[in-house]
């Protein structure tokens, strides 16, 4: 990121956003919106989250975690690997979309999101569509602007802490 000037920030990521403050603050704001309101578990978007940061082999994402989204370790190598069989039916639906998110997202079909509709309902089908597409851009500009990893617990979803980890 030698190309960005020295900027006040928590974190690499939010020091390149400090050039466009109002940027930041809106992309938190919508982020964190997501998370909110119990539209879709905590416990899917953290999955969520990591199977797209999987997909894109983004060590920088993939090494945030939400502290009060337990996940075993086997949990973990299975999201890591594809391999979802393990996760109950509504998160198998949710991944199921998440994994194509980030590459075949034109191979998303009526059928995977009328599985994440019946999962989750429309509002969350919404909710879930639009939160793989904000993990897709998180995990692209981590790996464009070379963010270094830094692992990370958060005791509440990510940005609900101030920082873009």
């Amino acid at each position: 990121m030698s190309w960005i000037g020295e900027a006040e920030g928590a974190t690499p990521l939010e020091r390149v956003f400090a050039q466009r403050p109002e940027l930041l603050r809106r992309y938190k704001a919508f982020y964190a919106s997501l998370w909110e309101g119990g539209v879709l578990p905590r416990r899917v978007l953290e999955l969520c989250r990591l199977r797209i940061a999987a997909v894109h082999g983004c060590a920088q994402e993939w090494a945030v975690r939400d502290a009060g989204v337990h996940l075993s370790a086997a949990e973990a190598a299975a999201l890591e690997a594809g391999e979802c069989s393990c996760f109950t039916p509504s998160e198998q639906a949710a991944l199921a979309v998440a994994e194509q998110f980030p590459f075949q997202h034109h191979e998303i079909d009526d059928a995977a999101v009328a599985e994440a509709q019946a999962a989750f309902g429309a509002k969350g089908a919404v909710a879930l569509l639009t939160a793989l597409a904000f993990f897709d851009v998180t995990c692209r500009w981590k790996l464009t602007l070379a963010v270094p990893a830094q692992p990370v617990a958060l005791d509440r979803p990510p940005l609900h802490q101030g920082a873009l980890a």
